[in-house]
């Protein structure tokens, strides 16, 4: 394991060193995209092939300091006490950023061809669906970079507040100079192709649709947008394009089939494409698997998971079992596959099947819109749909979501650092949201989400050390924002405050 971690670290140092910047590279002309076919080839590469996820993960509250740990990591190191990253490899803010920005260059692209190819100023029916797909993923990778890059959006503070580059035409010229903009301007051009994209979205054009921007996966997205600018009509009006009034069947079904899986067929199910919970599987390089989730010094502990996963508020204890020997203990989710360096190499590159939309997002997402728009009922119907897969020994009488339980469990005094939108949450709301903070915390352990929830909801985070000391991010530390890259900044990129 320790030679391919080497030599994948190795080779991603030598990618990134001639593949630096989403500035310096022009867009391939000796390549003719003259038919929807070629279109559709060039969009494979819409999709971010960089990963988030593990330094995400450990600047949240997920991770802890086990202080025991043999395995140092400068990444998870750096992450967990918001330092700007020394590394620029795979699996950095910089290989993701490096990432987004092929990705949007590679789409504009195509979206070029498409202009070009059009017929009296009309996209010709076989194109359409590609030019759906590359607004949505265009509209995607933006989103990821402003909310990692930028402050949470506000629209008291939008206009002011420092954005991304948003990109819409292919680089014709290496020094061509780009601007941050402002978190609104970066916003209203999301919202623009996103709604233009959706429009042409089709299932049918691919041959497997769980690996482009599908209808239920473009709609899931739609949806995490709009709750960002707290417009809860239009997260309901997309997510009930994706979901039933009965979704347990559409999730992940931890609580039956998985539970009868052993590890191995764990990591495989979970990022298939034909596992139904998954609406959009997109392959990354990355060493964060499932051999890394216990072994870092920044993760779980044994008296961390005691807490986190203690009891649920319904009663019954969660389906999440630990794996491996204190300290070096994990979740079993997903595996990873190796990209051969040749046809009759032994080595190669990690890679993992990245699920980036599911089913379970859509569902909190509704939950969420539904507590904000105050239909509670609704928000109770589909947590007992969740918990249905998520507790163990599951009872639809004796575990059924009460707001008397809840309540108990989650009520505003019980908390220390409490949710702080720019929205307002009377009482009730707080109780209803707090639990969906809670429950997102626990279904979405290593995926890095817990970050962006931490960031939209103002959320201070502490950390703990094993020498019994502890650090605080306040809700307005500017470390909240990543460092733009220093190749991005000697570029003329603005760099955030610190």
């Amino acid at each position: 394991m320790k030679n391919y971690i080497n030599i994948l670290i190795g080779t991603c140092l030598l990618a990134f060193t001639s593949c630096h910047s989403f500035l310096d590279e022009m867009p391939d002309d000796r390549t003719v995209i003259d038919s929807p076919e070629k279109i559709g080839e060039l969009l494979t590469h819409a999709y971010p092939n960089q990963n988030h996820q593990m330094f995400c993960y450990a600047m949240s509250d997920n991770a802890t300091d086990k202080g025991k740990s043999g395995s140092k990591n400068e990444i998870n190191s750096d992450a967990y006490n918001w330092l700007d990253f020394r590394l620029t490899s795979q699996d950095t803010p910089e290989s993701y950023w490096t990432g987004c920005y092929s990705s949007i260059k590679q789409v504009n692209h195509a979206l070029d061809a498409i202009e070009k190819s059009k017929v009296n100023g009309k996209i010709s029916e076989e194109a359409k669906p590609f030019y759906g797909e590359a607004l949505i993923a265009r509209a995607y990778c933006h989103f990821m970079l402003v909310n990692l890059w930028s402050p949470t959006y506000n629209p008291a503070t939008a206009k002011t507040d420092l954005g991304i580059p948003y990109v819409t035409k292919s680089e014709t010229n290496v020094l061509t100079t780009y601007n941050r903009g402002s978190v609104a301007q970066v916003y209203e051009n999301l919202e623009k192709d996103i709604i233009e994209g959706l429009k042409y979205i089709d299932d049918k054009a691919y041959a497997n649709k769980v690996l482009h921007w599908n209808i239920k996966a473009a709609h899931t997205f739609v949806a995490r947008f709009y709750s960002l600018k707290g417009e809860f009509d239009k997260v309901l009006e997309h997510t009930n394009m994706v979901l039933s009034s009965d979704p347990a069947e559409s999730l992940r079904d931890l609580t039956g089939e998985y539970s009868r899986m052993d590890v191995n067929e764990v990591i495989i199910q979970w990022g298939r494409t034909s596992e139904k919970a998954n609406l959009l599987v997109v392959p990354q390089y990355s060493r964060w698997f499932i051999y890394f989730f216990g072994s870092y010094q920044y993760a779980m502990s044994d008296e961390f998971h005691k807490d986190v996963f203690r009891k649920s508020f319904v009663g019954a204890d969660w389906i999440w079992d630990l794996y491996g020997g204190d300290p070096d203990i994990l979740f079993v989710k997903w595996g990873y596959h190796t990209e051969k360096t040749g046809l009759n190499s032994d080595v190669g590159y990690h890679m993992i099947m990245n699920v980036l939309v599911d089913m379970e997002e859509a569902l909190f997402l509704r939950m969420e819109a539904n507590t904000m728009l105050k239909n509670y009922e609704a928000t109770s119907t589909d947590m007992d749909s969740y918990l249905s897969k998520r507790v163990k020994g599951y009872n639809s009488v004796t575990h059924k979501v009460d707001f008397t339980k809840m309540d108990k469990e989650y009520k505003e005094s019980n908390f220390k650092y409490g949710l702080n939108p720019f929205y307002a949450l009377d009482d009730m709301q707080r109780v209803y949201m707090n639990c969906l903070y809670d429950l997102r915390r626990k279904e979405y352990y290593y995926t890095g989400m817990r970050w962006f929830d931490h960031r939209r909801f103002n959320t201070q985070v502490r950390h703990y050390f094993a020498d019994g000391s502890e650090s605080l991010l306040s809700d307005k530390d500017p470390r909240k924002q990543l460092q733009i890259p220093l190749n991005a900044q000697s570029q003329g990129i603005e760099a955030n405050p610190r």
